[in-house]
């Protein structure tokens, strides 16, 4: 099986010692695979058997068609991994190889998925190394074919999978990968902004799910007159700007919907950085009555001054999200999917213009932090979603076009 995955990827080195915000750490919901949980029931070694006893659980009723989430890693009250040491390696590595560690910690951060019967890898920013590596390259992601890793390449433990069962008709995998193919040629589209990107985007998701989703739907070869009607559509940039400017703002009602994101999804168990970024943005927006102010200055101040050359940085969030969940064929609605999208996009910009206007300013390393760690705070939050959907309003979420709105600033 040939591996591809984006041209950052082989260039992944766990830091270590040296992270600044260890995996190990942070109320994770770390599965562990059948085999290892039987062995490590089985450990007998003083210093770590008592911890095992306090740290691992058994799912009440484990989904015997998935090995890969068999049990549990319990974490302490503080967040951290009994087995974290204060030197933040972990007891377990140390003490009895790397072949010991479950498949969750062995592969983090790395998302190995499968299409077809294409593997394909790629890695999550949620890691502070995977972020810098993710979101700095200013040139356009590119997908490349790699070798396989020992260790990593030949475990059964799959991200996510499409098709779910088999490896599907050659044909329509090849067609639904044409698909993704223009998924990341409209957000590459430089000569566009990232809004008018975005709104390019939820349009062909929505023709594309019509179709797909019919009731009469036979066949992926339908798909293509719509792929062939959006390619030639990038190249009148122009007009697919001049759309997008016809949209209408609504930042009080997006700043509502943030914080109430913030508060009821993400704030609740806050990692110390994420935490730093939630007061650092709070302290910069104010109060609701100063909020719309604050943030329209502080995006025309210091905001727009970084980022000006640097929507990349955006681009290859976007981007990279797609890649680590086979977008959009997992997980939900291509409504609901595009809606997730475009509403994480929307927190962290809301996030970064009110940490702009805190610290007047912004730095790699702040807006690495902030993706990052809300990043972990969401990718890896199994309700983030589902509290997302239930933060809107019935008005809000009947169609692509009513989401768009949240794009304008």
């Amino acid at each position: 099986m040939s591996i591809t995955a984006p041209d950052y990827y082989p260039k992944f080195r766990c830091t270590g010692t040296q992270c600044e915000d260890t995996c190990c750490s942070g109320w994770w919901n770390i599965g562990v695979d059948r085999n290892t949980y039987a062995r490590y029931e089985q450990i007998s070694e003083p210093a770590l058997a008592p911890l095992f006893k306090l740290a691992l659980g058994k799912d009440s009723q484990p989904d015997t068609r998935d090995d890969s989430n068999y049990g549990y890693m319990r974490m302490k009250p503080d967040g951290g991994c009994y087995f974290l040491q204060a030197d933040h390696l972990c007891a377990i590595h140390i003490q009895l190889g790397l072949s010991a560690l479950a498949d969750s910690c062995r592969l983090y951060p790395r998302y190995l998925n499968r299409f077809g019967n294409q593997q394909e890898n790629s890695l999550g920013i949620s890691c502070p190394e995977a972020a810098r590596l993710v979101l700095l390259n200013p040139q356009p992601m590119q997908i490349t074919t790699i070798e396989t890793q020992a260790g990593i390449d030949d475990k059964p433990f799959r991200s996510y999978s499409f098709p779910l069962q088999g490896e599907g008709d050659p044909q329509q995998i090849a067609i639904l990968n044409d698909f993704r193919a223009v998924l990341i040629a409209i957000l590459q589209m430089r000569e566009l902004s990232l809004g008018a990107r975005m709104m390019m985007l939820g349009f062909f998701l929505e023709d594309a799910s019509a179709i797909l989703h019919a009731e009469k739907f036979a066949h992926a070869s339908e798909l293509v007159p719509v792929l062939e009607n959006y390619v030639g559509m990038l190249a009148h940039p122009v007009q697919i700007e001049a759309q997008f400017s016809q949209i209408n703002p609504d930042l009080p009602y997006k700043l509502k919907i943030v914080a109430n994101m913030l508060e009821t999804s993400l704030g609740g168990r806050a990692s110390p950085r994420f935490l730093e970024c939630l007061q650092a943005a709070q302290a910069g927006l104010g109060d609701a009555g100063s909020a719309v102010a604050n943030y329209t200055a502080a995006h025309a101040d210091y905001y727009l001054p970084f980022f000006k050359d640097k929507s990349y940085i955006f681009e290859n969030y976007l981007v990279n999200q797609m890649l680590n969940r086979l977008f959009p064929f997992t997980r939900g609605s291509f409504l609901d999917l595009y809606r997730e999208l475009v509403f994480n996009m929307s927190l962290v910009r809301v996030l970064l213009v009110g940490i702009a206007g805190h610290r007047r300013g912004l730095d790699e390393s702040i807006v690495i932090q902030t993706f990052q760690t809300f990043a972990r705070n969401s990718n890896h939050n199994r309700g983030h979603l589902d509290n997302l959907l239930a933060s809107l309003a019935p008005g809000k979420q009947d169609s692509f076009v009513s989401v768009m709105w949240m794009l304008k600033e």
